[in-house]
């Protein structure tokens, strides 16, 4: 067999040495493309506790003007899943019977939006009915009016409003509020009148209600507790 010239084999190892040290390359080159993502990721963590803390402290600003109006009986809490299924929402909030919720507390948000009601209560989380499911009622009346009746869920159709006689005056665009002659208390945006039908020879009105609560974007809510906080 003939002997390779040792000009070949000297550029054979150049050649390899030159592989070598793409591979060297390209490793840092990765390790540097790792170590930016991991340095992005940073920043982006922080600017997602910044704007959480910025959101926390908006929140918390909104709901002082709330506060006062329940003598303190206030939890603070998410809702961590708001789901629609076919019998209605699935509402968990992540505050339980260990921070002091129990059934039938009242779920608002802090601009005095009516939510729904606490229905479960376990040791880490609740479970929250709310004002759009059909075994919600509460008794609510058109603001600056006389006008009362009950709002009462009605899935997709929001709420109605019953016992409203041919004589109420009510019209679509009204705002409906709690009454507070219930175990909810008073002054609660319900939400706004969608529909009202006439007929003289019925005793009530049929009247529907477009629920606030599908107006706003839902995440931190306050509970109102019916022991107050005993």
């Amino acid at each position: 067999m003939a002997k390779r010239p040792a000009s070949y084999l000297f550029s054979k190892l150049e050649s390899t040495g030159f592989f070598f040290r793409g591979l060297a390359g390209l490793k840092n080159t990765i390790t540097e493309n790792e170590n930016l993502k991991k340095e992005n990721l940073g920043l982006l963590s922080r600017l997602a506790d910044y704007e959480d803390l910025k959101n926390e402290n908006d929140f918390l600003r909104s709901a002082l003007d709330i506060s006062p109006r329940f003598n303190n009986e206030i939890v603070y809490a998410n809702i961590y899943q708001f789901q629609l299924g076919a019998d209605g929402y699935d509402v968990l909030i992540n505050e339980g019977t260990g921070g002091g919720i129990t059934e039938g507390d009242i779920v608002v948000t802090e601009e005095g939006v009516l939510i729904g009601r606490i229905e479960e209560a376990q040791e880490n989380f609740s479970r929250a009915l709310v004002v759009s499911d059909t075994d919600f009622n509460v008794t609510a009346k058109v603001l600056d009016s006389e006008t009362a009746g009950i709002a009462r869920g009605a899935l997709a159709q929001g709420l109605y409003f019953d016992l409203i006689i041919q004589s109420d005056p009510i019209k679509e665009g009204d705002v409906v509020v709690s009454s507070g002659t219930d175990l909810v208390p008073p002054a609660l945006i319900v939400g706004t009148v969608s529909y009202v039908e006439t007929n003289e020879t019925d005793l009530f009105k049929k009247v529907k209600i477009k629920p606030a609560m599908g107006e706003i974007k839902i995440g931190r809510v306050l509970i109102i507790r019916k022991n107050g906080g005993s």
